[in-house]
C-alpha cells in the first residue's frame, strides 16, 4: 500500500504543478517573450536525438508502453495488486501531461502568430474573401502547369524521403526574417501506422516527447509537402492548428521548390474556397469557373482518395478526441480551427498586396 500511496501523492503533486504552470503562463507578463524560444530549444534537442533513427521513435515507444500496460495489468490481477497497478498508470499519465504541457503545450496560450509577425486579422467582407481566394487560385493555376504529374494527370510530388529532407528549407529562409521560425528543420518521418491514421482522417502528427514531425503515407499527394511543413511548424512551437497551417503556407511559399510552392498555394486556395463556399455559394461558383484542369483534377482526386482511405466511424471518434483536446487548450472552435487559416491567409494577402 505504501507504493500505491506514494504514487497517488506524486500524481497529485504533478497535477498541481501542471495547473500552476498554466496559471503562471496566463498571468505572468512577459512569460511568452521567453517560453517559446525555450520550447523550441528543447524540441530541437529532442529532434536531433531522434533524427538519426529512420523510423518514428514515438510509435514504438507507444507500442511498448501499451504492451507493458497489458502485461502488467494481467500480472496485477493475478497477484491481486490491481489498485497498485492503477496508481502506477495514473502516475505515468500525470508525468506525461506535465511534460507535455511544460515542453510544448503552453504554446497554445501564447500570442497569436499575426501578433508575432506584426500584422492584424480583422473582419472580412465576402468581397475581400473572394478577392483573396482568386489570388491564391491564380498562383495555384500557374504553378500547376509546372509540376510533375502522373498518368492520371494528378500532381506527383515525388518520393516521400526526398520531400521529407526538403520540407524545412522554407523555414530556414523565414528564420532570417522572423525569430519564431528558428527551430529544428530535421527531416519529417513517415508514420509506420499510416493505415490507421488514414482511417481516422489524420494526415500528420507532431509528438513533442521525441521532437518528431510525422506524416501519414495515406495523405493525398498534393497535400503531402504542405502537411510536412505543417508538422514542422508545430516543432517551431506553433501550437494552434490554424497557425500551423499558415506557417506551412509561408514555408511552402518561401521554398525554392515549385513542388512545395504549388502544394502551399493549392492548400491556401482550398481553405479560402471552402470559407467562400460557406459565406457565398454564388461567389464560390464564380471563382470555381476560373479553376484550370490541373487544380480541378487535384481537388477531385483528393475527394475520391479520402473517400476510399477514411472510415466514417474512426474519423468521428478521432474528431471528438481532437476537438476535446483543442478546446482544453483555449481553441474554442476545436477541430474547426484547422479551417480558420483562411482568416490569416486573407489578412496576409491584403498586407502584402
Amino acid at each position: 500500500m505504501t507504493k500505491t500511496i506514494r504514487r497517488l501523492i506524486t500524481s497529485g503533486v504533478l497535477a498541481v504543478l501542471t495547473v500552476l504552470l498554466v496559471a503562471l503562463a496566463m498571468n505572468i507578463p512577459g512569460f511568452f517573450n521567453i517560453y517559446p524560444a525555450i520550447s523550441r530549444k528543447i524540441l530541437s534537442a529532442l529532434a536531433a536525438f531522434t533524427a538519426p533513427v529512420p523510423f518514428a521513435v514515438w510509435e514504438w515507444v507507444a507500442l511498448g508502453l501499451f504492451v507493458w500496460a497489458i502485461v502488467s495489468l494481467v500480472l496485477s490481477l493475478r497477484k491481486h495488486h490491481f489498485v497498485r497497478w492503477l496508481s502506477g498508470v495514473l502516475e505515468g499519465i500525470c508525468i506525461g501531461i506535465f511534460l507535455f504541457v511544460g515542453i510544448w503545450g503552453l504554446n497554445h496560450l501564447g500570442p497569436a502568430i499575426q501578433e508575432k509577425m506584426g500584422f492584424s486579422v480583422g473582419e472580412t467582407s465576402v468581397a475581400q474573401l473572394k478577392e483573396a481566394t482568386e489570388y491564391y487560385l491564380s498562383v495555384a493555376n500557374e504553378l500547376s502547369t509546372q509540376v510533375p504529374r502522373d498518368k492520371n494527370g494528378l500532381f506527383d510530388p515525388g518520393k516521400f524521403e526526398d520531400l521529407a529532407k526538403q520540407a524545412g528549407n522554407g523555414y530556414q529562409t523565414l528564420a532570417k526574417q522572423y525569430d519564431l521560425f528558428d527551430g529544428s528543420t530535421v527531416r519529417v518521418k513517415k508514420l509506420t501506422s499510416s493505415y490507421f491514421f488514414g482511417k481516422m482522417g489524420i494526415t500528420g502528427i507532431f509528438v513533442d516527447f521525441t521532437g518528431e514531425s510525422c506524416v501519414s503515407t495515406k495523405t493525398f499527394a498534393a497535400s503531402v509537402p504542405f502537411t510536412m511543413c505543417h508538422e514542422i511548424g508545430h516543432r517551431m512551437a506553433i501550437a494552434a492548428e490554424n497557425e500551423a497551417n499558415f506557417a506551412a503556407f509561408l514555408a511552402c511559399d518561401a521554398s525554392e521548390s515549385v513542388i512545395f510552392r504549388y502544394s502551399g498555394y493549392y492548400e491556401a486556395f482550398s481553405y479560402c474556397f471552402s470559407a467562400l463556399s460557406k459565406a457565398d455559394p454564388d461567389a464560390a461558383g464564380q471563382v470555381w469557373a476560373q479553376v484550370n484542369e490541373w487544380v480541378a483534377a487535384d481537388r477531385t482526386g483528393a475527394y475520391h482518395h479520402y473517400e476510399q482511405v477514411t472510415s466514417e466511424t474512426a474519423e468521428k471518434i478521432s474528431d471528438t478526441v481532437n476537438d476535446t483536446y483543442l478546446k482544453a487548450f483555449s481553441q474554442s472552435s476545436g477541430v474547426q480551427s484547422y479551417g480558420e487559416v483562411a482568416d490569416l491567409l486573407i489578412a496576409w494577402y491584403f498586407r502584402t498586396k
